[in-house]
């Protein structure tokens, strides 16, 4: 596809070239010395040279210099945990800004005889155009290698503060370098075929609107899902929302080979400004051919033995997870999630401790699967299957995957968007919905039930929030999070909802908080003396404030408000 848009600009450039070239348009270009019999390469060399240092020295590839570290540790992010997957695709993607510099910068270089009025003394000099212009492309390997140096010296001060899983994929990083190089092709090809200032912005412009809105495959003219095959086709391909290694299907190798076939294009391209001798013509031909056949490999599904290790991932989560046993309590987490596990024994512990003794000896399972609702790259929440390969996703059930289990499922351990850490205060309701027999996660797709009024409602958020460190100032901030729900906790626009089995009614949260203001142990000991009655579905949230000596928030029977999903069991 991107080679249809590079043939739809090409064609505009040769009509803008021919109108004005027509008498009486513009002034007449002076004219270049193209192809000849006797052309010398050996001029290639020092010409390059000088070239090189004209771009590493241009004010806009400078810029675009000092802003790449920049941009790496804002790619990154502020977690300290990650994985080379999404680090690597990250430096690629934080390069990009340098390959808008350096469109403009190689652009300004390449006209620079002309605003300079050297156009008829070039024009008489011993190297003719197509040797001036490859000679200023070759700068693209000067500029690629500042780009892997500004990465590499970014990603070891960086990597002082962060830990990634997995190991350092070079194929992914290294197409933000051919991004680079690609870059200097194309502002020399635009220089050549529009020599008029100002062209070297729009192509950058143009790039930025090919790779961002073009290949959004969620809009016009695509709507597909985030994770389809085409979106190889742009430049870079980020890692979907999934964020799980073992779920992604990409093809490193072969989206280099792509990139390169695109620059070796654009090269074509740029000295065909000059005329299409024999041996340009095959390299063009050749490089279609290789960029063409790089494309379609990467639109391949995954073979049958991939397939079905990413369906046993995630509809068999326990056996891709290292497990541990702590009496009563299994806790089984994937190496992305190990570092987890600490704290979601910390908020099962705190739970425990306020539950009766037999309630607490029961036994439980803490399992991290995926969350039926993820975030995508503009913080918006999509379902988990729009992460997953078409053909991954086609042959998996909802059922399969989140089935009704009774176990805890933990989720984001964050606020919307990379907010602030909640100290897995999500994790700790979980285990106090489980403990007062309410659904601690989600099921199918993502269905929850509604719990408004009900006295174990109040208790599950009481658990949570009180075996949790600042869990009162957490369940306070929910409360007065948006909702699209009128008088429910619904996350309305979280790109990673909690994975909560309940939506949880505001009020039954304010006199949890109530509650949270009263000494522990005898909120505790309250609830253990009528445990029965606290866990009875019948039993209304109005009933719990008296039985702790409170004065009830509201009277009334538990119900269920429309949009807030079936009644719990």
């Amino acid at each position: 596809m991107a080679i249809l848009v590079l043939a739809v600009v090409v064609g505009i450039a040769f009509w803008l070239n021919r109108r004005y070239s027509e008498p009486g348009a513009a002034p007449a270009e002076v004219g270049a010395v193209g192809w000849a019999a006797a052309m010398r390469w050996t001029t290639v060399r020092p010409l390059a040279r000088a070239d090189a240092g004209r771009l590493l020295r241009h004010p806009s590839f400078l810029v675009g210099a000092v802003l790449t570290p920049l941009m790496i540790v804002a790619a990154i992010g502020g977690e300290p945990d990650s994985s080379w997957l999404r680090a690597s695709t990250s430096i690629a993607l934080a390069l990009v800004p340098l390959g808008w510099a350096t469109i403009i910068a190689a652009n300004l270089v390449a006209l620079r005889p002309r605003r300079t009025g050297a156009d008829e003394l070039l024009s008489a000099a011993p190297s003719p155009q197509p040797v001036r212009s490859v000679a200023l492309m070759l700068s693209a390997i000067p500029a690629a290698t500042v780009a892997a140096v500004l990465a590499a010296g970014t990603m070891v001060f960086v990597g002082r503060s962060h830990h990634f899983s997995g190991s350092f994929l070079a194929a992914e990083a290294a197409a933000g370098l051919l991004i680079v190089a690609g870059s200097v092709v194309v502002g020399v090809g635009v220089a050549r075929w529009l020599p008029h200032l100002g062209f070297g912005i729009l192509a950058a412009a143009a790039t930025a609107v090919i790779q961002a809105r073009f290949f959004e495959l969620d809009a016009w003219p695509w709507h597909r899902s985030q994770a389809d095959p085409l979106r190889f086709l742009a430049f870079l391909a980020e890692p979907t929302s999934v964020d799980l290694p073992v779920l992604e299907v990409r093809h490193a190798g072969w989206h280099l080979a792509y990139l390169a076939g695109l620059v070796l294009v654009m090269a074509g391209v740029a000295l065909a400004r000059n005329g299409v001798p024999r041996p340009l013509g095959a390299l063009l031909g050749a490089t279609v051919v290789v960029t063409a056949a790089a494309g379609w490999a990467q639109l391949r599904p995954p073979g049958e033995e991939r397939m079905a290790e990413m369906i046993s991932y995630i509809t068999d989560p326990v056996s891709h997870q290292t497990c541990t046993q702590d009496a009563t309590v299994r806790y089984c987490a994937p190496p992305e999630e190990a570092g987890r596990v600490a704290d979601w024994r910390d908020r099962v512990t705190g739970v425990q401790a306020l539950l009766p003794p037999p309630v607490a000896a029961r036994t439980l399972r803490v399992t991290y699967r995926p969350p039926t609702v993820i975030g995508n790259s503009d913080c918006a929440p999509q379902p988990f299957f729009d992460g997953l390969h078409p053909a991954v996703a086609d042959k998996v059930a909802a059922a399969d995957v989140w089935p009704d289990d009774g176990a805890v499922h933990p989720g984001t351990p964050r606020f919307p968007c990379g907010g602030s850490l909640t100290q897995e205060f999500f994790t700790a309701v979980q285990v106090g919905a489980w403990a007062v027999d309410l659904p601690p996660s989600p099921h199918h797709l993502d269905v929850r039930c509604s719990a408004t009024g009900q006295a174990r409602a109040v208790a599950a958020l009481w658990l949570g929030a009180a075996a949790t460190p600042d869990g009162a100032q957490t369940l306070r901030a929910l409360v007065a999070e948006p909702t699209d729900v009128p008088g429910l906790l619904t996350f309305a626009g979280w790109n990673d909802p909690p994975m909560w089995g309940v939506r949880f009614a505001a009020a039954d949260a304010e006199l949890a908080l109530r509650l949270l203001e009263m000494p522990k142990e005898q909120v505790a000991e309250a609830l253990a003396g009528a445990w029965d009655e606290v866990v009875a579905p019948a039993t209304t949230s109005a009933e719990l404030a008296r039985l702790v000596g409170l004065t009830p928030p509201v009277a009334g029977a538990p119900g269920h408000r429309t949009g807030a999903g079936p009644a719990c069991p």
